[in-house]
């Protein structure tokens, strides 16, 4: 789903005030947080984990006893997000990323806390965003906002500008020497802040140089590096070195030998045969970026086994994307046991789009179905069986008779190359009318085969796929359309999107349901 963190579709009133001169008190700094966190709670999910977010809680009430603007009431959350990324927001709204959270430890999470509740302490967001517009008409926007202008012509994205905000060598310096003052005073190690930093420059490296938005490229993360210890050693803190382990990875079973755009051969200490699953690993980082390890940087489907075996390879989507090279190491995990399901759908070639479907028994007129593989866990720790795909019966007499879409952080498992098809239980079903089988993207216009009847101007949902339990029925919608024919071939147009969805990525799979009536 398109939708990121905090690229949030806050809509915030222009309003043409004529002073010279303004100011934003603190009561509308704080009306201004409340509406910027109502906006990215509707378009983000708070991280599940009750005890982290009690914890990120008791962290940052303590931490903020000792700020200079005690009367500003702060706020903690964690979002549910794969973004490597903490931020705050005026009026004293402080965030995390899940992914951030479970990669740092307890001292480096407080040190980016503390960070964080400093930019919100000094006014940094305010003022940096007040130094790159025109002064008078960014304040006037801000003051528009906060006195709840209905004023609605024209608007502007603030909460975008806050998430993208660089801000100043200054105000950096300025955020780093908070947090040890902070820690300090709170009876927590100030050294966490250099901590959490050193992961910091290793996410980078690892990313090929780009910083990650946690914190802005000015200045840069080594000249950030040396001007933490300088701090700390200046206030008598011990600095703590930068220890790094390596890590044994097991289950190598050989290197590639020679290697394509999608092919390659390598060697093996185990007998392989075609359909075996094979990983080439690249050099890289543990999850918590930690220890040097071998993370998985391909996927390879055995097709012809021997003393020197062959595989077709998928790249995996991660921070770095390394293609195999002659060297590489290839290993051989075992694969975790799949379900049986109702069917397998089975590869006719790698250049196909499509599978071709086996059932033990016809299966059903639009029967819904997940292509179930053995992926790697979202840390890349170990194995594990998740929906690789999607998939809607729409011809039960023919093998490749389905409408399907690949999850997209799974393409290195194309779900027509061996998956297990398992039934969708879904608690919207009696709501649900069929898959899109076709898009006219000039006209906006959608196809659905359905067995159910629509009703001329009535409006319905399009949802993207379901992949896991958390994805709520809200989280999915991706816009609404009203039937354009009822009879015959079903077409629909697409009337509305939600935040961060266009046409553009309609996708043939995505699922259209009648919406839920409301009572009166």
């Amino acid at each position: 789903m398109k939708r990121r963190l905090v690229l949030v579709a806050l809509l915030i009133a222009f309003a043409a005030v004529g002073r010279m001169a303004v100011a934003v008190t603190l009561q509308e700094e704080i009306d201004l947080g409340k509406r910027i966190d109502v906006q990215i709670m509707k378009d983000n999910q708070l991280y599940s984990d009750d005890k982290a977010q009690n914890e990120m809680e008791e962290y940052g009430r303590k931490l903020a006893k000792y700020v200079g603007r005690p009367q500003i009431p702060y706020h903690f959350k964690i979002l549910k997000d794969n973004d490597f990324n903490a931020f705050s927001v005026p009026g004293g709204y402080v965030y995390f990323t899940d992914h951030l959270w479970r990669v740092l430890r307890k001292d480096e999470r407080i040190g980016v806390i503390a960070h964080e509740i400093t930019h919100v302490d000094r006014r940094h967001a305010i003022d940096a965003i007040s130094k790159q517009q025109k002064r008078q008409t960014i304040l006037s926007i801000l003051l528009a906002v906060t006195k709840a202008s209905n004023i609605l012509n024209n608007v502007v994205g603030i909460a975008e500008q806050m998430y993208t905000l660089k801000y100043s060598r200054g105000d950096e310096e300025q955020a780093d020497t908070g947090a040890v003052d902070l820690c300090q005073k709170a009876g927590y190690n100030p050294a966490g802040i250099l901590l959490s930093m050193y992961k910091i420059q290793r996410f980078q490296s690892e990313s090929g140089g780009a910083p990650p938005k946690i914190f802005s490229d000015h200045p840069p993360t080594k000249e950030r590096l040396l001007y933490l210890k300088t701090l700390l050693a200046s206030k008598g803190i011990a600095v703590p070195a930068e220890n790094i382990e390596t890590a044994t990875t097991p289950y190598r079973i050989g290197e590639v030998v020679t290697a394509g755009s999608d092919t390659m051969t390598f060697t093996s200490s185990k007998p392989l045969v075609a359909g075996d699953i094979v990983w080439v690993m690249r050099d890289g980082w543990d999850f918590y970026y930690e220890k040097r390890s071998a993370v998985p940087a391909a996927r390879g489907v055995v097709t012809s086994g021997g003393q020197s075996p062959s595989a077709n390879v998928w790249l995996i989507p991660s921070t770095k994307k390394v293609q195999p090279a002659k060297g590489m190491g290839v290993y051989g995990p075992p694969l975790p046991a799949l379900e049986r399901g109702v069917g397998l759908l089975m590869p006719l070639s790698r250049q196909a789009a499509v599978g071709k479907l086996q059932f033990s028994a016809p299966p059903q007129m639009l029967e819904r179905l997940f292509a179930v593989q053995a992926v790697w866990n979202k840390d890349n720790t170990q194995l594990t069986n998740d929906n690789a795909g999607y998939l809607v019966v729409t011809n039960p007499s023919n093998e490749t008779g389905y409408v399907g879409i690949q999850r997209p952080m799974l393409s290195y498992a194309p779900m027509e190359f061996s998956s297990v098809l398992v039934k969708v239980n879904d608690q919207d079903q009696r709501r649900w009318i069929g898959p899109i089988v076709s898009i006219g993207k000039g006209g906006g216009t959608i196809e659905v085969t359905t067995t159910s009847t629509l009703v001329a101007g009535k409006t319905y949902d399009v949802l993207s796929p379901g992949w896991n339990k958390d994805d709520t029925y809200v989280k999915r919608v991706v816009g609404t359309a009203n039937p354009q024919s009822t009879t015959g071939k079903i077409v629909l147009k697409m009337v509305g999107f939600a935040g961060g969805w266009s046409m553009a990525d309609v996708q043939n799979g995505f699922d259209v349901y009648e919406q839920e009536q409301q009572s009166k």
